[in-house]
């Protein structure tokens, strides 16, 4: 092999895998070459002579290692959204702060966003103040879904689904026995701003 300096081929190695993992996507030779500190000429044949070694895969400027070629390219896009309450209703501005990258072989390739819980009413349902919520973005629950629901004056919650009562009222249960045993909001009017599907915690 002409250019031997394992330091470098490390490097290359490196950025191509930084890049695909913190990025979402391969760097191109330039770029290489800029945070190796390299021509691109030099970089190019590193490139070609790593791929007949085995040590990467290139072809067509498309490069892959062994470690991002176990990347799945199956990748749904989700808002983080901020906060809603588990507890009473509360005013809370839609803003996005961030976008996160969730593997569909996990969350599946429905439209998700995501947010923090605040509160204590869904313990039973194992969501904790702070925990994550990821949610799918959809307007029609089921009975015993845990939706986001937004009642006619602006306010939101985060609560377990019951159907409608006699007199056509939504209801929306606590998950906290202890604490508010039975309790339940009853609303006229509310709209559906999504359905909680994956709640990731820290252990």
């Amino acid at each position: 092999m002409r250019y031997k300096d394992p330091e470098r081929i490390k490097k290359i190695v490196e950025i191509i895998e930084y890049r695909k993992l913190k990025e979402g996507r391969e760097p191109t030779i330039a770029q290489i070459a800029a945070d190796a500190g390299m021509p691109v000429s030099r970089v190019y044949a590193y490139l070609k002579e790593m791929d007949e070694k085995g040590i990467i895969s290139f072809s067509r400027g498309h490069y892959e290692t062994p470690r991002t070629e176990m990347i799945s390219d199956d990748i749904n896009t989700a808002p983080v959204v901020g906060s809603v309450k588990c507890g009473d209703p509360q005013l809370e501005e839609a803003e996005i702060y961030e976008y996160v990258r969730l593997p569909s072989s996990i969350f599946g390739n429905k439209e998700m966003y995501i947010l923090k819980a605040k509160g204590d009413s869904m313990v039973d349902a194992d969501i904790d103040e702070g925990d994550t919520v990821v949610v799918e973005n959809r307007q029609y629950p089921e009975k015993d879904d845990i939706v986001v629901a937004m009642d006619e004056e602006g306010v939101n919650t985060l609560k377990r689904y019951k159907g409608t009562n006699k007199s056509g009222q939504a209801r929306l249960a606590y998950e906290n026995k202890e604490r508010y045993p039975g309790k339940e909001i009853l609303l006229d009017s509310m709209r559906i701003q999504g359905i909680a599907r994956f709640v990731i915690k820290k252990l």
